[in-house]
């Protein structure tokens, strides 16, 4: 089993606050309240761990976002490949993202401070869902690019990122999500 002290220190501070309390908090839409909870628990812990802080942060970002969005039961597609691009997450299914890339998001997590390589994976990206405003980037730190962005750092920017799902999909025809447990 891989050793991952980014992924122990997410899975420990769940752990502090129970899986069932979160699910509670996020079925009784206290979403935002309980994402700061755990961003709180956990960044002073990542902010100590070896390596680049950029990619340690994208990491921790992704798989906190892949926690949320299994318990949310809101359905997504990880780490695939369209048309020589690779795409981080796709909600909800890279079927959808052929057929109508309007009811698709993109999720990129930027692991790197360089804002010209940033630049040019959403580039590449955008090459896939034409929609801009359908690809959220999530990174460590609030940089200014023409994306909705989510800076991890800041617990009033990433909590947000569950209403917003939440929001977009709300105003989509034929919604198949049961984004919540009951």
């Amino acid at each position: 089993m891989d050793e991952s002290p980014i992924k122990d220190t997410l899975y420990q501070a769940i752990s502090q606050l129970s899986e069932s309390r979160i699910q509670k908090e996020l079925s009784s839409g206290n979403k935002g309240k309980i994402v700061a909870e755990i961003l709180l628990k956990c960044l002073p812990e990542i902010s100590k761990i070896d390596g680049d802080e950029y990619e340690n942060f994208g990491m921790f970002a992704e798989s906190l976002t892949h926690y949320l969005l299994t318990n949310a039961l809101i359905p997504s597609q990880r780490k695939i490949k369209k048309d020589d691009v690779s795409i981080d997450v796709v909600i909800p299914d890279v079927r959808t993202l052929n057929s109508a890339p309007k009811n698709s998001l993109i999720l990129y997590f930027a692991k790197t401070s360089d804002k010209t390589s940033i630049i040019k994976s959403l580039e590449k990206i955008q090459s896939v869902q034409p929609h801009k405003e359908n690809i959220f980037v999530i990174m460590k730190t609030k940089m200014e690019i023409p994306y909705k962005t989510y800076a991890v750092d800041s617990t009033a920017g990433f909590v947000t990122i569950l209403d917003d799902i939440d929001v977009f999909f709300a105003s989509r025809p034929q919604s198949k999500f049961k984004i919540f447990r009951t």
